[in-house]
């Protein structure tokens, strides 16, 4: 079959980004679900909040990804050598850029909730709280336009400095977030003089540049193929994966805690194994009770019954067992 001719447009370039953008995004959520899997056998003891945070995130990651899925299925399915696919967006793309943008406003949130507990400096979680805020609600403006006025690629373009705006404003938010993160993390190791210490300090900041850096990039990625590219949709790529980067790289922050993920020489207690793997335990109680057990054996020749109890202290570190032995004729 001859591959669809448009005058003056290169088909592959509308339709070939979307479906690399589909295919990536379908991976990251598939990490995703290791991550929220890892984090709930690992972390079952987390607070409340920080429990309902990650599954508020991953419920939403899931909407997301259902919504492309039938955005997928409508253009490739029945869309199928449809020409006004090329040009109009199907309705299940509407609430994808709220979703997108309230996405990086959560993991965002969560890197400022961090930043408070590091500084005193008020004006520094204003000042990022209101960047945050600020392509948060051109987001949901940006979408909500759209689902009333038309999906159609000129109605895209006319919004054009809404989008811009909201693409810059996350980019400058994960920026600010990374800088802002080192500074005061440099601060800390300055003031100390101890060398494990300083050490740890030196492998928060490494994590929070490696961290700041995906979401950063992918930020700039994104603002950068709108900017240059917007009457193809080599910026839907970004789009499509952007929100979860910025899942996967909150949960790493929360399951980078696990000793599975330290050196051996910083992890002081053994990692939780996963309850599908743990062998049965038994604990020692608090007081220092023997156990006795008991066998029962028979000599034929004497005609006499020999009782053996061993008594074993769970206490002894040594592992040692105290056995008395007794003759009872009956």
């Amino acid at each position: 079959m001859a591959p669809v001719v448009i005058p003056g447009v290169i088909v592959s370039y509308i339709t070939g980004p979307v479906v690399l953008g589909y295919m990536w995004s379908y991976c990251l959520y598939g990490m995703l679900i290791v991550q929220v899997y890892l984090y709930s056998e690992m972390f079952p003891n987390d607070s409340r909040g920080i429990k309902a945070f990650v599954w508020s995130m991953f419920f939403l990651e899931t909407v997301f990804t259902l919504l492309i899925t039938i955005a997928a299925w409508n253009d490739y399915g029945p869309g199928w050598g449809d020409i006004d696919t090329l040009s109009i967006f199907d309705w299940s793309w509407d609430p994808l850029p709220p979703l997108s943008g309230f996405l990086a406003g959560m993991a965002q949130s969560f890197y400022i909730w961090r930043i408070s507990k590091l500084t005193k400096k008020r004006w520094v979680l204003v000042l990022i709280a209101s960047v945050m805020i600020t392509q948060v609600t051109v987001a949901f403006y940006y979408g909500i336009r759209v689902a009333l006025e038309g999906r159609t690629s000129t109605q895209l373009f006319a919004l054009s400095p809404e989008i811009t705006l909201w693409l810059i404003g996350s980019a400058v938010c994960d920026v600010s977030i990374t800088v802002t993160l080192v500074i005061i993390l440099s601060a800390q190791k300055r003031r100390t003089s101890f060398q494990r210490t300083t050490g740890v300090i030196n492998k928060l900041i490494r994590f929070s540049v490696e961290t700041g850096c995906v979401t950063s990039v992918g930020a700039i990625i994104d603002v950068t193929l709108w900017l240059t590219t917007k009457e193809w949709n080599f910026h839907l790529i970004a789009f499509l994966v952007l929100g979860k980067l910025y899942s996967n790289v909150l949960m790493a922050t929360l399951n980078c805690r696990a000793p599975l993920f330290r050196s051996h020489s910083e992890t002081t207690t053994a990692m939780p194994q996963s309850s599908l793997w743990a062998e049965p335990r038994l604990k020692p109680t608090h007081e220092s009770r023997p156990a006795v057990h008991i066998s029962r054996n028979t000599d034929v020749t004497r005609d006499t019954d020999t009782i053996i109890m061993t008594l074993k202290d769970f206490n002894d570190t040594a592992g040692k067992e105290s056995t008395l032995d007794k003759s009872y004729r009956p």
